[in-house]
């Protein structure tokens, strides 16, 4: 047998006592005890270690080859071409996340100083609203600054307790009577900002939380009046903190029950009507759009959904987005909101039930599929147009040549070229969900015997449940403080 391999040996090596591990591993596992006893007492006494200085230049001067398990472990030393580029990715991640953090602290110590000088003034100002506008702003500046100095990690661990719950509670009320906009504008942003720092395993009680606690006032009046109240006032800073307090509600079905509590779709309604009035890209328009694709997983929303045009509204802003540039959370969201409407019996009936519609609906959605649209979007709206390749809707698929302009795209698609590995992964899983969803099925495309003929099985979509499941994330935007 060949003896183990000493720490001596040339640079270009595996490591020699990496070797030696592996060997006596490898003779351990199968009981050789013998051979483990001899080899561990040849290392032991360093008589290895001459013999193996010899071989080695032995191996240099008649260039005899290797021993194959060098060959094996200097192999796997070899780093391929993405481990070095990600690697280098990874190398400008930290860098930038460094700079980020160093950003963040020289922000807080200037919204410091600005805090003291308002401090300054406020015994000549000698106003109480100044006074506990002050103390908030402190409250939610350390709550950021517990974010930074954890380099972004969240420090929550226990939700927001049940007296600071009723306090927001009290102080919404007070202020929505007083008509004080800015004192709601806080306490709304608060609650947001206390959503935000917790850590993420917590979120979903945290939500369950705020239902219990009846944030709105729904349940305990049986109305809608108070959140009602507050989506009409016309201020855009209100807008934002009450749209994107409601985007954290939404994030859970419970949420969405607790939104439309007895099948009331008035918030659902004033959230489209802020939606259409908002810039488009906007980060209002941006929290509207979560709010409505969240809850786009019951069903008993869609009708809204549907007779307040956010169909043709949504194929709008794709086309918008075409020429101009919109903020690309409004375009996939937007889009997932369009195909889980049409997914609907409901909007399926209604558009078999209005032709010239459902045949303009068919048509756009065609268009796009060759226009330059993020992959995201694009296999929404594959999916769209899966759902509209049923037999019901015969006759707008012979007018618009559904099938050669889905063939078309495949063609083209298949030989479109890609700039990185991630975007080759992006066209591949578009190609293989058009395998799926307008092929029959095929052996030689799918190995699945589960899929059904030209749709994609109904119980692999997002169920009600799987909204329940894992750690919610709640929205967040860079722009929100301009």
């Amino acid at each position: 047998m060949r003896t183990a391999i000493s720490n001596q040996g040339q640079s270009s090596l595996p490591d020699s006592n990496e070797i030696n591990e592996y060997i006596k591993e490898y003779l351990r596992y199968s009981n050789y005890t013998n051979t483990l006893e001899c080899i561990e007492a040849e290392i032991k006494s360093k008589q290895v270690s001459n013999k193996m200085l010899n071989k080695q230049q032995v191996i240099k001067q008649t260039g005899e080859d290797l021993p194959r398990i060098f060959q094996l472990l200097k192999s796997d030393n070899i780093k391929t071409k993405r481990e070095i580029n990600l690697e280098k990715e990874q190398k400008q991640f930290n860098k930038k996340y460094q700079q980020i953090l160093q950003a963040g602290r020289q922000i807080f110590s200037v919204s410091i100083n600005l805090l003291q000088l308002l401090h300054s003034l406020k015994e000549t100002a000698k106003n109480e609203n100044l006074s506990e506008t002050l103390e908030n702003y402190k409250i939610q500046l350390g709550k950021y600054h517990k974010v930074i100095i954890n380099e972004g990690k969240p420090e929550g661990t226990e939700l927001i307790t049940e007296q600071i719950m009723h306090e927001h509670k009290t102080k919404l009320f007070k202020n929505y009577q007083d008509k004080n906009v800015d004192g709601m504008i806080e306490v709304l942003l608060s609650l947001r900002v206390n959503a935000l720092q917790i850590a993420p395993e917590l979120r979903k009680n945290l939500v369950y939380e705020l239902i219990r606690n009846d944030v709105f006032n729904i349940e305990a009046t049986d109305k809608f009046d108070f959140v009602v109240h507050l989506l009409d006032i016309n201020n855009q800073s209100l807008r934002h903190a009450i749209t994107s307090l409601i985007s954290v509600i939404s994030s859970t079905l419970r949420g969405v029950e607790y939104l439309t509590y007895n099948g009331n779709m008035i918030i659902i309604e004033k959230v489209i009507k802020i939606l259409k009035e908002q810039e488009s890209g906007s980060v209002t328009q941006r929290f509207c759009l979560a709010i409505l694709q969240k809850a786009s997983i019951k069903d008993i929303v869609i009708p809204t959904y549907v007779h307040n045009e956010m169909i043709q509204w949504i194929i709008n802003l794709i086309q918008k987005s075409v020429n101009t540039k919109i903020h690309v959370f409004c375009l996939d969201f937007a889009s997932a909101t369009l195909a889980n409407i049409i997914h609907t019996p409901y909007t399926l009936q209604y558009l078999e039930h209005q032709p010239r519609f459902s045949h303009q609906v068919m048509e756009q959605l065609l268009k796009f599929i060759k226009d330059q649209i993020q992959v995201s979007v694009l296999m929404h709206v594959l999916i769209c147009l899966s759902y509209l390749s049923k037999e019901n809707f015969a006759k707008q698929i012979e007018e618009c040549r559904f099938v050669d302009r889905i063939s078309e795209f495949v063609e083209y698609y298949s030989v479109i070229n890609t700039e990185n590995e991630a975007a080759e992964i992006d066209k591949k899983t578009v190609l293989d969900l058009c395998a799926h969803m307008f092929h029959p099925k095929d052996t030689s495309l799918d190995n699945s015997e589960t899929l059904e003929l030209n749709e994609l099985k109904t119980e692999d979509r997002i169920r009600e449940y799987e909204n329940e499941q894992g750690e919610l994330i709640f929205e967040c935007f860079q722009d929100e403080v301009s």
